[in-house]
């Protein structure tokens, strides 16, 4: 009985052995691995590069049009390739920004105009210093699908018995 033990000790130091230099063998992770740079879009930019700006401002700066894409992502949760032809994880120079043939750049458009519209119809509303302002998350918040149904109501609280 106690050459069956001495046996399985000895089989365990030498299995944890071999586990540590098979372990010593790999090279170790980088400490902090740090992401591909995605390439800035914006360095080669040129006015004449902005194709099928329909409702947007035609003189937006790189910047600014950067901003609000963002905004817009954020606000349904989706990333370029929602709206645009591309590969997520793909630089950015592979994406085909000028087709505007995915039905959801119609949507945006409309979306654009109807939240420009709701602006302009409550711009005298609020106050000076916070007016109303409808945007994208206002609807979305953080969803591609707005709920169309408003939620369950909070329960009254009791009214006490006299």
């Amino acid at each position: 009985m106690r050459r069956a033990v001495q046996m399985k000790f000895a089989v365990v130091v030498v299995m944890t052995l071999a586990w540590a230099g098979l372990r010593a063998q790999q090279p170790a992770p980088p400490a902090n691995p740090q992401p591909a740079a995605q390439p800035n879009p914006l360095e080669d930019w040129k006015p004449d590069m902005l194709h099928s700006i329909e409702v947007l401002p035609k003189d937006i700066t790189p910047d600014a049009l950067m901003k609000l894409m963002k905004e817009w992502n954020a606000s349904l949760n989706v990333d370029c390739v929602f709206c645009h032809k591309g590969q997520i994880g793909k630089p950015w120079s592979t994406y085909d920004f000028t087709d505007g043939t995915k039905k959801r750049h119609e949507v945006a458009r409309l979306m654009v105009k109807s939240t420009a519209g709701l602006n302009e119809a409550f711009k005298d509303l609020g106050e000076a210093d916070e007016p109303v302002k409808v945007t994208c998350a206002t609807c979305h918040r953080r969803s591609r699908h707005p709920e169309i149904t408003p939620p369950a109501a909070a329960p009254k609280p009791e009214k006490p018995e006299k």
